[in-house]
């Protein structure tokens, strides 16, 4: 058993209430208008820690706040939460994320939101280091028993920005997937893969969207962007590459032709990916009705 010694703000979560801020939070209806099955309540109650620092640097303190679980008897796994807002806004517990985290808690598995550095003060590949230093964080020893984790069985599920940088970090590199900044599964809300200029045709993009892209990049336009395509997490797609659950809807702010060639490319390079287009306006978070939530935490628990 793990012992979660206290460090910083602290308190018990409680899985019923968790689950239901979740059903109210991230789509308490489904695409068509009708109420969603909410999750049965679990009994027990976990905890979570808020405000811990797992990186600090640029004259930054990045935070997290970690959903912990009842103390299990093996090594559970573990989801980073990646949070929206357009690069430019939001936090760990804005968005949904921290009911997402709370309900993953109450499902038996760690969760992790976090912090990262925002655009404009902060561009590419800012972002996607900060990810990379909470994995690495996650897999400090201390962190390890601390919380009670595997290592090994770190995943990521990012919404909207957060969507494109786990893409980002899944990409990045190569080598075993337990070890490092490398993660061993992905589900990606609304998230964009191909920022080179012909992204930016790609569908029927959101002009607001692509500006939101620009700022990130840190770039005027499109066309006079060089690192628009090392930033694409399309362009650096390998077989060592961890699954992926692509999940978009059709009209939302990002075209589901995305979603489309990232799983295109990810199944040529003969990586594991799901592509899941919903019949809804809705993006990032809130394509999160009952039925995509299940699938999501079926697919992490599947590949972790």
């Amino acid at each position: 058993m793990h012992l979660r010694p206290p460090a910083g703000p602290r308190r018990a979560l409680r899985a019923a209430a968790a689950v239901a801020v979740l059903a109210v939070t991230l789509g308490a209806c489904s695409s068509g208008g009708e109420p969603t099955e909410r999750l049965d309540a679990q009994s027990a109650a976990g905890t979570l820690e808020e405000g811990l620092t797992y990186w600090s640097g640029d004259g930054v303190d990045l935070a997290l706040d970690a959903c912990l679980p009842e103390a299990a008897e093996e090594p559970t796994r573990a989801v980073v939460i990646v949070h929206g807002g357009g690069f430019t806004d939001g936090d760990r517990a804005s968005g949904g994320s921290r009911a997402l985290c709370e309900a993953t808690a109450a499902l038996g598995q760690a969760a992790f939101s976090i912090d990262y550095r925002l655009a404009p003060e902060f561009v590419y590949p800012a972002q996607v280091d900060d990810l990379a230093n909470a994995v690495r964080w996650l897999r400090e020893p201390a962190q390890v028993q601390r919380f009670g984790i595997d290592p090994a069985r770190i995943g990521v599920l990012g919404s909207s920005a957060g969507a494109i940088i786990a893409q980002s970090l899944a990409t990045r590199g190569q080598g075993p997937l337990g070890t490092g900044e490398r993660v061993a599964a992905v589900v990606s809300l609304s998230g964009v893969s191909v920022m080179s200029p012909e992204g930016f045709t790609l569908g029927d993009p959101s002009p607001a969207a692509a500006q939101l892209v620009l700022r990130y990049l840190g770039c005027r336009s499109a066309t006079d962007c060089p690192q628009s395509v090392p930033a694409s997490p399309i362009s650096s797609v390998d077989a060592s590459d961890p699954p992926m659950l692509l999940v978009n809807g059709t009209g939302e702010l990002v075209p589901a032709e995305q979603a489309e060639a990232m799983d295109a490319a990810l199944t040529g390079a003969g990586v594991d990916s799901e592509l899941l287009v919903i019949d809804a306006p809705d993006h990032g978070a809130a394509l999160l009705t009952t039925d995509v939530r299940q699938r999501a935490l079926t697919f992490l628990e599947d590949h972790l």
